[in-house]
């Protein structure tokens, strides 16, 4: 099957009415796996809102420290020798947002475009459930094509908050599938800064909700704080209740798997819905008790340690900005290579209650100059 290389919207139109045999999620999971292989030899370095803005500020000339200026050009070389890729994830991107200087967003996102190659990790959520899958899909002989999570978790920028398709239009659904298919090659080749031009009002946007969150779980922690005796009960607690939000996931897996196999249809009350949840539940609850499970789940296991560590340290106190960081570890330390973030979230990622640097190949810089040194010995540029 020869897809269209260009974003020619009339070629993109031709060959999806030549293919309607291909679904829209079937298009779309191909895409991935399509990205996923292109840049497989490639070392994965993910900065988080710190490092873009030092980098940004010498991409723009402002900067002060040589140090910086250094490190602009070892990774903007190594990018151009196809070494090296900084993908984002939607934590950046919503800090982007954040940004009320329009020069210093735009510049941002031109430096995230050269940078990233046009590439970001899918969001935390579809992570998940992906993840939750890999643990539980055993692939055989009959059934679809296995694909493990890591190949499932890159996208493009203009999906950096998920993938939506045009519905409900006025054209038959036959025309429907070309227009959301030809829809989707269109996005995928948008860069950053054209979907930002599409926001670009200057408003508060998006409302930060993080600090009411934070003190809701400020004070929930006070209240049990006499129940914390050891850091694994901690963790565990932490990681069922994330968990337990995402049981979904594995229910409706089981279903479809139940429904191909067999030809019979897995259709439920709510009663037996919930119930079916609940079993999940508990064996995910049991499961990632055993930490070689734990691993196989990084976005899950990497923010359940990160509140964790919060707990158990009785005398801190989560901060609006903490639900960024986490989700900045979540992202970088199971699907990249090198994590570039401030000292504090170093620190607490360090922590050896926490065995990252035992469990994940990825190392964790806070240095300016020890992220010049990196990038210069491992890749060169």
């Amino acid at each position: 099957m020869q897809e269209p290389t260009t974003p020619d919207i009339a070629a993109s139109f031709e060959f999806h009415r030549r293919h309607p045999e291909i679904s829209i999620d079937q298009y779309v999971k191909a895409k991935a796996l399509e990205l996923a292989e292109s840049i497989q030899g490639l070392e994965k370095i993910y900065l988080d809102k710190c490092f873009w803005v030092q980098l940004r500020d010498a991409h723009m000339g402002r900067s002060k420290n040589q140090a910086v200026d250094e490190l602009l050009g070892k990774i903007r070389s190594a990018v151009r020798s196809g070494k090296v890729l900084c993908p984002i994830s939607e934590a950046v991107f919503l800090e982007l947002l954040k940004q009320q200087d329009l020069t210093t967003r735009q510049a941002t996102a031109e430096l995230i475009d050269e940078f990233s190659q046009g590439t970001t990790l899918v969001p935390y959520e579809q992570r998940v459930a992906q993840e939750l899958v890999g643990v539980i899909s055993v692939p055989t002989p009959n059934g679809p094509q296995y694909h493990e999570p890591k190949d499932l978790v890159w996208s493009k920028l203009s999906y950096v908050l998920g993938v939506v398709h045009p519905s409900e239009t006025a054209f038959p659904p036959e025309e429907e599938l070309v227009v959301q298919k030809s829809f989707f090659d269109h996005m995928w080749q948008i860069p950053l800064v054209e979907v930002l031009s599409y926001l670009e009002d200057g408003g508060d946007f998006p409302p930060e909700k993080f600090g009411e969150t934070a003190g809701n779980l400020n004070e929930l922690n006070r209240n049990h704080q006499h129940e914390v005796k050891n850091f694994k009960q901690v963790y565990l607690d932490e990681i069922r209740g994330a968990m337990s939000l995402f049981m979904h996931v594995p229910r409706m897996w089981s279903e479809n798997e139940y429904e191909r196999v067999s030809g019979v249809s897995a259709a439920c009350s709510d009663h037996e819905r919930q119930e079916r949840e609940q079993k999940w539940h508990t064996v995910f609850g049991n499961l990632v008790t055993k930490r070689s499970v734990a691993l196989r789940l990084p976005s899950l296991h990497v923010s359940a340690l990160c509140h964790a560590a919060v707990r158990w340290d009785k005398g801190r106190k989560l901060v609006a900005n903490d639900f960024y960081d986490f989700q900045h570890a979540a992202a970088a330390v199971g699907y990249c290579r090198v994590f570039m973030t401030e000292k504090p979230l170093r620190s607490l990622l360090q922590q050896k209650h926490l065995q990252l640097a035992n469990d994940y190949p990825c190392v964790i810089i806070a240095d300016i100059n020890e992220a010049v040194e990196w990038v210069g010995e491992r890749v060169g540029g």
